[in-house]
């Protein structure tokens, strides 16, 4: 590919030769057309934060004189002979650069394209020169087809804008508009009915709005000004504008959104935005603060979600300006022409502007070389549809003064409790407890979490209930947690176990899916409503008032649910024709093998076919190799996943390799090792609970990589560019459905997965408990129930 540039220097623009930023006026050469090439004329060019950054050099690869601007908009001027997408005179607009040939640019995905994008101003290009942008008079792009035939109409780098579509408000369409559309397509929020937040109300905010009301969505608006409001709800259209620094605003707004937009890239707490989110609910960052800090249970109470993103492919970029022009959406923009640039650079860095400039470049730079196409330029100016921008504040006037960028209010803190005492008061139930303490049980009494023998009476078997003798319970870390009240919600006497399966020894009158002698599991919890969206889709440990927990929890007859290192456990089943919270284990399976699956297992299980983790072929992380890593790995295997095992501690690579059957272990302190493995996988499951860094592990995964956290460290701190770069994303996760686990339990039993166990009796207890806080078990511990507690 031969590029040749022209002897003359009949390109002008303005340019930044220094750090300072300054622009002025430059002239310099574009290439000379060849046949794959299109040569367009800049009308106008969008002005985005990105020229600050570049043309001051905040990132030290700045490239003097610096041309900014990639929100370019204009007239095919001329066409290669190899064209013919396009004609002279077609309005269109400029994208960037890549290798055309990676499976991201084959898939109208460009900006990630894996041997890496030449943007349009400050790279470097394939004949060594540096790309120059839009603040100039006219600028020549190589134009060649995709090869995937899926998308062959598809034309690189370069978009056609309707003739009725007015060209200075598309330009900012090319990075504002498909930075927030990209990714609101992306996560399927264009879902009528539901319900989106939007922080930050600027050149991309104000796009998010648009949209979200295009969708069909409810939005609302979060600013700590209130001079935004009228703005907000009239000009915009937005349902609902919150104060984010009012605390009871706040609070009234929590839990109602199923997606978020961050456009702010001011620094903000983040933990006040998840608690917003309705279960499943996502946060897409599209701003770049200077880190994000999280508490973990903000991801995995609600199995919510962050996800970042920047840009978008020519494929979502092609049907964004489709879909404005279609749905009549517009950018409210501040038209300017190129000798106000620096006055307007000014204004954006103290967040002077509503809410896009656009330079004017056809009227105010003028280009000796185009005077004879006065007819294309002339069709640049269609009548814009909206009310015509006010002009701006004259050179050297000063900037009217503008509110506080919006920042939530860090006094607010939304705590998530991790134990939901909740009565679920649309059933009405005949609880009476037994007269006679019959069911023997080993307890905790106090903080210091030890157990010994405790004798109480379960509840008299009721018509929707199922009782089981308890053969074994597996032993967990939360019960750890509880027994030693590190929450601070403990009841003592306090019984653990969630892990728990056995034999059904009597059903009630209304239950028929089981009998005397089936095999059996519970886990986590035993009740819910049953009545709210969660518990009608089978994700009951989400239920919107409160799931009852194994243990620990306020029953629905007032009394202190009790847990697996019992006897026997009487639970309802029934009610609404609905079977739940007891799950049928194959006769051949065994049942110490069972119990961990109904809280180790499922808490990587549900989380990993969530997220389409059973797609042969591709390459699973896992993140700590205890209860749950290596069930994490197990399921990987069976799901037909590449598998590599991440820890500091080389004595666990024989076990990991030739035991768990992964494919490949990396010690994560070594530095080189995490280098090597760098864009690799496609999900990392994170199941360390320990504190550890998160950005060397994103940086491991691929282009729409997902980690999932279903570990508990003390804080999730993260550089925003591990998420953006990339459209990277982190996802919590706290056990599973009912729908879920009966799945997986199946699922384990026609592929014989089995997890690792160390069987122990009862008496063992409290020392096997020291050993988990030491993490001196392999992999899980289960109490013989049968055997040992008689």
């Amino acid at each position: 590919m031969v590029f040749n540039s022209t002897n003359t220097k009949d390109c002008q623009g303005w340019a930044a030769r220094d750090p300072t930023g300054v622009l002025s006026p430059y002239k310099f050469s574009r290439r000379v057309l060849g046949s794959d090439d299109v040569s367009r004329i800049t009308t106008h060019c969008g002005v985005c934060y990105a020229d600050v950054l570049w043309t001051r050099n905040k990132f030290g690869d700045s490239k003097y004189p610096l041309v900014p601007g990639h929100e370019i908009a204009g007239i095919v001027m001329e066409v290669g002979s190899n064209i013919h997408c396009f004609k002279t005179g077609d309005h269109v607009g400029v994208g960037t650069y890549s290798c055309r040939d990676c499976e991201y640019c084959n898939d109208g995905l460009e900006v990630h394209c894996s041997k890496g994008k030449i943007f349009t101003f400050n790279s470097t290009h394939v004949d060594g020169t540096i790309t120059k942008g839009g603040y100039s008079s006219y600028i020549v792009a190589h134009e060649r087809q995709v090869k995937n035939t899926a998308i062959l109409s598809l034309h690189l780098y370069c978009y056609k804008i309707p003739d009725n579509y007015p060209l200075a408000s598309a330009a900012p369409l090319l990075c504002a508009g498909i930075t927030v559309y990209s990714p609101m397509m992306r996560h399927k929020m264009n879902q009528p009915g539901k319900s989106l937040g939007v922080i930050g109300l600027g050149g991309l905010g104000h796009m998010a709005v648009k949209f979200g009301k295009a969708f069909g969505l409810h939005v609302i608006v979060f600013s700590t000004s209130i001079s935004k409001k009228e703005e907000t709800l009239n000009l915009l259209g937005a349902h609902k504008f919150v104060i984010s620094s009012d605390i009871q605003q706040m609070q009234a707004s929590a839990k109602p959104f199923d997606f978020i937009v961050g456009t702010a890239s001011g620094d903000h707490p983040f933990d006040p935005y998840m608690a917003f989110l309705k279960t499943n609910g996502i946060l897409v960052l599209v701003g770049f603060p200077r880190e994000i800090k999280l508490n973990p249970a903000s991801l995995n109470i609600g199995s919510k979600t962050i996800s970042g993103s920047v840009t978008g492919g020519t494929k979502d970029t092609q049907e964004m300006i489709d879909f404005c022009a279609k749905h009549k959406i517009y950018p409210e923009i501040e038209v300017i022409p190129i000798q106000y640039i620096n006055e307007a650079v000014e204004r954006l860095i103290s967040r002077d502007v509503k809410y896009r400039f656009v330079v004017d470049i056809e009227s105010s730079l003028k280009c000796a070389k185009f005077s004879n196409l006065t007819t294309l330029l002339a069709r640049a100016t269609v009548p814009c549809p909206l009310p015509q921008p006010a002009l701006p504040n004259k050179p050297g006037s000063p900037p009217q003064p503008q509110p506080t960028p919006p920042s939530p209010s860090s006094e607010i803190f939304l705590s998530i409790s991790l134990s939901v005492s909740a009565r679920v008061s649309c059933f009405e139930f005949d609880m009476s407890t037994r007269s006679v303490e019959d069911c023997q049980g080993w307890a905790a009494r106090d903080p210091t979490g030890v157990l010994s023998p405790y004798k109480f009476s379960r509840r008299v078997l009721g018509s929707d209930d199922v009782s089981l003798t308890i053969t074994h319970c597996g032993v967990c870390y939360a019960d750890v947690v509880w027994t030693r009240n590190i929450i601070g919600d403990s009841k003592y006497p306090l019984v653990p176990g969630h892990e728990i399966v056995g034999i059904v020894t009597e059903v009630g009158s209304n239950i028929h899916r089981f009998k005397t002698g089936d095999h059996v599991g519970v886990g986590t919890y035993v009740n819910s409503c049953r009545d709210c969206e969660y518990c009608n889709d089978g994700i009951e440990v989400h239920c919107s008032k409160g799931a009852i927990f194994t243990f620990n929890s306020v029953d629905v007859d007032g009394t202190i649910t009790k847990g697996g290192y019992s006897s026997y456990i009487t639970y309802i089943d029934g009610g609404c024709h609905i079977n739940r919270y007891c799950y049928k284990i194959p006769d051949n399976y065994p049942l110490a093998s069972a119990a961990p699956l109904l809280c180790a297992g499922i808490t990587v299980y549900s989380p990993m076919m969530r997220h389409k983790m059973n797609q042969a072929g591709k390459s699973l992380g896992v993140i700590g190799l205890g209860g749950l890593g290596h069930m994490a790995v197990k399921f990987g295997k069976a799901f037909g996943l590449h598998v590599t095992v991440f820890s500091t501690s080389i004595s666990k690579k024989d076990e990991a390799l030739n035991l768990l059957g992964a494919d490949k272990f990396v010690i994560s302190s070594d530095i080189q090792q995490m280098q090597d493995s760098a864009k690799s996988l496609d999900f990392i499951i994170d199941t360390a609970s320990g504190d550890h860094p998160f950005d060397p592990y994103m940086a491991l995964l691929k282009t729409y990589g997902v980690l999932v956290l279903v570990g508990f460290p003390s804080e999730v701190k993260i550089n925003p560019a591990s998420l953006n770069i990339g459209s990277k994303t982190i996802s919590g996760s706290v056990t599973g459905g009912t729908k879920d686990t009966q799945e997986m339990i199946d699922f384990c039993a026609a592929h014989k997965i089995y997890p690792e166990i160390e069987v122990i009796p009862i008496q063992y207890i409290n020392e096997a408990l020291e050993r988990l806080i030491n993490r001196d078990v392999k992999y899980r511990f289960v109490i013989d129930i049968e055997s040992s507690l008689k």
